[in-house]
């Protein structure tokens, strides 16, 4: 038995949402942009019922015949999930449809064949993205609809089979809701209370002195939201600076700070209880965490611990200026405690970062680490920043895979992924060998990238090159080059200037001959292929080649100039400026069609600069 999709079939709903009347209109959508109107061919009904027998957001698709289609869903999100299910498989709707531009053959009809069919929950309890670092998205207007952008983010993520996204309260966090989306807390201060010097003024914000006070804010937060899909974050504002005399908490054994911020903790916990007595309620605060790992803080199990990567995909800590401690994030063992993870596949640190291209450590390196957490006991939570979308399309489709199925093949899902984005000119299918070569160039991208250090994850995003490259201009042109430049103490390390910039050399021409390598493949595979690929993987390596050719002409230049060759430096230097232009012209390249006002403010203050 087969159920014909036509552009007329007819849909109903047992229940009435915001949610589900927006899944219906997009999937009316998708329908318009893959299937032709057709007279002759009859038109079939899918009915929604709601079922409460299922498990939240699982669903069920049931033909009774040719023009009858059936899906019972546990809730909005079932309906939702269902309704993409059937665009994917029947209409060939990929997830990043609207941000890769695929493109639709249409035709008459459609066929969905399968008689029976059941969802299955996904590897993790809760799946969601944060747009840390994604200037080009919060910057992106589009004509007529300027919410497009945050729209087609949260579609992508939906049809990736996320259920949540972490921003603060706002237009965005509005719309995600109305389509169905949950929303991790992310302001500035615990369960989105307001802050305690506006909302008690001239009271001291010591938790101490004003208990009542703070318990009284973080109810009135609870009430404010309770009705709302909120994954209730607990925490300390500012890593607890107006809550506590951080010298006297210093000053303490750990026991005695463990009890104090336990208390804290605590009672925004009891507010949330209080009113939502089975609501996810996550932690992520590494004053916390470190409390917690040496034994001096003891919190309820049911609360979500969140362990954060170091922004590079280590679950180690972040680095703290020129220190690089590593200090281990996952606990050593399982633990029986609700765990989760926070993810970077975009990263904006102003040091080695990737706003512009894909995350520089290998996706093998990034499942290892996040099978390591789930063998840890994150199964409840998995938040990955995704910064502008665009970017990071492979990388996010990767753990997108990874979250539903935590043991998916990375080299099958890249076939897959290539096969089902990138076409011929005319259309059809790559051949395998045309493919092989995609993925080789894919792949190549993780192994090519800087390293700055020993460590697997310390890899260079394209931040590194503009970064690097303006510390060393500005010492140069300022004459303060006797001594270490502090924007290249982190990695180079506290010594003199020309050492640093021959530590500098060395990681970006090391990095050049594979790079050349890359760049020559990726012009090859994109003999057969459409603009996609120049968009994407090849427009990304030609951006980070263009840059390490040009801060190796920026150090090369240096050289010179305290040589006294000062010709031979002018050309260097020029070479430098000329290889920053050629990265900024890949930049606009890139923006073309829907894409062209995306990368304005890169085009207008570009890092590459």
């Amino acid at each position: 038995m087969e159920f014909l999709l036509t552009r007329g079939v007819a849909i109903s709903a047992q229940w009435s949402s915001e949610p589900l009347r927006r899944a219906v209109a997009r999937f009316r959508r998708d329908l318009e942009m893959t299937l032709n109107e057709g007279d002759l061919i009859p038109s079939g009904r899918i009915q929604l019922c709601l079922a409460r027998d299922l498990a939240p957001e699982q669903y069920s698709i049931d033909l009774q015949s040719s023009e009858s289609m059936i899906i019972r869903a546990a809730d909005d999100l079932g309906a939702v999930y269902a309704l993409l299910y059937l665009s994917r498989t029947a209409l060939g709707v990929l997830p990043f449809w609207f941000w890769n531009d695929q493109q639709f053959e249409r035709k008459e009809l459609a066929a969905f064949t399968a008689e029976h069919t059941v969802s299955k929950a996904a590897s993790v309890g809760l799946r969601g993205w944060n747009f840390d670092g994604g200037q080009l998205l919060e910057g992106w207007n589009t004509p007529n609809t300027p919410d497009l952008g945050w729209e087609m983010a949260f579609e992508a993520l939906l049809r990736c089979g996320g259920n949540f996204v972490a921003l603060p309260q706002g237009k965005p966090a509005e719309l995600a809701a109305a389509m169905g989306l949950w929303r991790m807390q992310c302001g500035p201060c615990p369960l989105d209370a307001a802050p305690f010097d506006r909302a008690v003024p001239g009271k001291s914000a010591l938790y101490a002195d004003s208990a009542d006070e703070y318990a009284r804010l973080w109810t009135e937060a609870v009430g404010r939201h309770k009705h709302e899909k909120i994954i209730w974050r607990i925490g300390l504002p500012q890593q607890g600076g107006g809550l506590f005399d951080r010298r006297e908490l210093e000053a303490a054994t750990l026991a005695r700070q463990g009890e104090q911020i336990r208390r804290v903790l605590r009672a925004q916990y009891d507010a949330v209880r209080a009113a939502l007595p089975s609501a996810p309620v996550c932690l992520m605060d590494s004053e916390a965490a470190a409390l917690e790992r040496a034994g001096a803080l003891c919190l309820p199990d049911d609360i979500i611990r969140i362990w954060p990567d170091n922004g590079y995909g280590k679950f180690v800590s972040p680095r703290q200026g020129s220190r690089d401690p590593r200090t281990p994030q996952l606990p050593p063992e399982p633990t029986s405690a609700r765990g989760g993870v926070f993810f970077h596949v975009a990263y904006c640190d102003g040091q080695a970062g990737n706003c512009l291209t894909m995350r520089p450590a290998s996706m093998e390196l990034a499942a290892r680490e996040l099978c390591d957490a789930f063998e840890k006991g994150a199964r409840a939570v998995w938040l990955i920043c995704a910064g502008s979308i665009k970017p990071h399309i492979y990388p996010l489709d990767v753990l997108a895979a990874l979250w539903s199925d935590v043991d998916a093949d990375l080299d099958a899902h890249r076939g897959a992924y290539l096969r089902s984005y990138y076409r011929a000119p005319d259309g059809w299918a790559l051949q395998d060998r045309q493919l092989d070569d995609l993925s080789t160039c894919l792949k190549s991208w993780f192994e090519a990238t800087a390293a700055f250090g020993p460590w697997p994850d310390q890899r260079a995003g394209e931040q590194f090159l503009a970064v690097s490259a303006r510390a060393v201009a500005t010492a140069w042109l300022s004459g303060r080059t006797r001594s270490s430049v502090p924007g290249l103490r982190w990695a180079a390390g506290d010594q003199p200037f020309a050492e640093q910039l021959a530590w500098l050399r060395g990681v970006c021409a090391d990095a050049l001959p594979g790079f050349d390598t890359l760049l020559s493949g990726c012009e090859y595979a994109a003999r057969p292929t459409t603009r996609l690929w120049a968009d994407t993987v090849l427009g990304q390596v030609k951006l980070y080649r263009y840059c390490l050719g040009a801060v190796v002409d920026l150090c090369d230049g240096w050289q010179l100039w305290t040589a006294g060759d000062y010709r031979a430096c002018f050309l260097k230097v020029g070479r430098a400026a000329a290889g920053f232009e050629a990265a900024r012209r890949v930049v606009r390249d890139f923006a073309h069609g829907r894409w062209a006002n995306f990368y304005r403010q890169e085009e207008t203050q570009t890092d590459l600069a």
